[in-house]
Formats: structure tokens, sequence, C-alpha cells
């Protein structure tokens, strides 16, 4: 690894904590900042660095290289501005902002480094996924599934935009851009936001999509099914584990081979995604992506049935 960089964390919520666990052990963690002064004192004084209530401050303040902005996400693009500014690399929490104008702001910064937080690309069952999808011969379709409780924080944003983004970046990465897109919801919570939504999409290569996502449920699932024309592959995020079924014996026709493989080692998705965002030569997901990303989630917000 380089030299250790100077970051720093905005928003402190139970995620920014994340971020900042693994900014200490991987780099020069010094300040972080929240509105909630409570927060990041809590946080400033846990792992002994400095804190503020007005991020400005902290950027007036500090000598930051690279900084995560984990905050609701209307603030996100606001934010992201001021530091890059500056000259400070970001990392801006999905689902960016809610409004692509917003975001499309920032691509006008080109001396800096501004990265996606699309954590799950960096998860090793999906890189997994990607080199085992040979063995199934042609995707045909896929399908993803995301449910689980209410989140511990509410961003003023509906399940599309916080769960089943995730699975609309991680289904592009692996085939392309959409051709088609529809989305059916359901309102329980309040009459604003969704609470459950499936969503199809038509990519430009052929390969059909599902993807079902809700925070009602008691039980929490995040998998992945990729159908090809010589069998089936499958991840679960959370055991990182990955399922391949062929349909291949030749002594029993018809009848297929499944084979289970659990990982020697499980490794923290969030872990590898700072490390690429600080220390890689190249990003592997760029804001472009993100605002396209972006796009699709708010267009499948929109629709209604």
């Amino acid at each position: 690894m380089s030299t250790k960089k100077n970051t720093g964390v905005v928003g402190c919520g139970w995620f920014g904590s994340a971020h900042c666990r693994v900014y200490k052990e991987i780099s020069n963690l010094t300040a972080v900042s929240d509105i909630d002064a409570e927060k990041a004192k809590t946080l400033g004084e846990k792992y002994d660095i400095n804190w503020y209530v007005d991020y400005k401050e902290m950027i007036k303040n500090e000598d930051l290289d690279a900084v995560s902005i984990v905050v609701p996400p209307k603030y996100i693009p606001k934010i992201a501005e001021d530091f890059v500014k500056h000259g400070i690399d970001v990392l801006m929490e999905k689902p960016l902002g809610t409004r692509v104008e917003d975001v499309e702001k920032l691509l006008t910064y080109d001396n800096v480094r501004i990265m996606p937080g699309f954590i799950e690309l960096f998860n090793p069952a999906f890189e997994r996924l990607k080199k085992g999808l040979p063995f199934i011969g042609k995707p045909i379709m896929a399908s993803a599934r995301r449910i689980g409780r209410f989140p511990r924080r509410f961003w003023n944003i509906g399940v599309i935009m916080d769960l089943a983004f995730h699975d609309m970046y991680i289904l592009r990465n692996l085939f392309g851009s959409v051709k088609r897109m529809d989305s059916m919801v359901s309102y329980f919570t309040n009459d604003e936001f969704e609470d459950a939504a499936i969503i199809i999409l038509e990519f430009d290569n052929g390969v059909k999509c599902l993807i079902e996502a809700n925070w009602l449920t008691p039980s929490k699932e995040r998998k992945l099914r990729v159908y090809g024309s010589e069998g089936i592959i499958e991840i679960d995020f959370l055991s990182q584990e990955l399922r391949i079924l062929k349909n291949e014996v030749a002594e029993f026709p018809g009848a297929g081979r499944e084979e289970t493989y659990k990982p020697f080692k499980v490794y923290e998705p969030l872990k590898r995604e700072l490390e690429v965002f600080l220390y890689a030569k190249e990003i592997p997901v760029t804001l472009n992506e993100g605002i396209e990303v972006l796009k699709l989630a708010l267009e499948a917000s929109k629709h209604q049935r």
C-alpha cells in the first residue's frame, strides 16, 4: 500500500461510523463531521481525532486527501462539490443524490477522484460470479432479491433508491446498457415512498432481469442468480457463497450437477472498496456510471401500477 492518505468522513451515523472504522485501519483518519454534535463528538473521541459540526470548517482546518460522504442523499452532491473544489477526492455513498442535475454538476471536476459508493461490486461473491459466468454458457436471464426489515435510518427515499439500487448497478456491470425497464411498486408505511418493488430490466444484449426489493419481510436476503444456456450460477452476498448447477451429466441425460463453493475467508466489501478508492491506480466505477444508475432508479420509482 502507498503512503497512508489523510481521510475524513462526513456523516456519523451507523454506516459513517463503519467508514471511520475502516479508514482508521487503512489510512490516517483525521476528522469527522456531522450536524449532530453528539454523534460527531462520539466518533471523534473514539478515534482521538478532530470533530466538526460544520464540514466546511473541516475543509478549512484539515489537510485532507480524501473523504467519504455518508449523509442523506439529497445533501451529498452539494457537500461533494465543496470538497472537490478544494482538490479533495470524494466517495459519494449511493444513491449519490435525489436529482440527476445535482450530481451532473460534478462532471466538470476532472482534477480529483469522484467515486460512487457501489459496495457490492467489491463483494468477493460478486467477483466469483463474474469469473464463473463462462461455465453456464450464454446468459439468458437473471433474478435478484434484496429484502429485509426497515433500514436503521430513513433518508426520505423509497426501497428502490435504497435497496434495489444495488442490484441495478450490479446488473449493469454484468450486462451493460438497459434497453427497457418497467416496475411495479407498493406502499404500506406511507403514501410517498414505496416499500416494495418489482423491477424488470431488458438489456441491449437481450438478457432479461427481475429485481425484487422490499424492507417489510422479517428475513434478510441478498441473492443474485443468473440463468445461462448451460447452467445456473447463484451467489449469496451475505455468506459470500457461490452455487453452480450444470445441466451436464452424460450418464444421466437431463440430470444436473450442483456444486456449492464456500469462501475460505469472508472479506469485508467496505474495506476492499475504500482501499480501491484511496490507493488503486484507477477506480473501477466512474461518476458517469453512477449517474446512469441514478437515472434508472428514479425512473423506476415513478412507475406505478
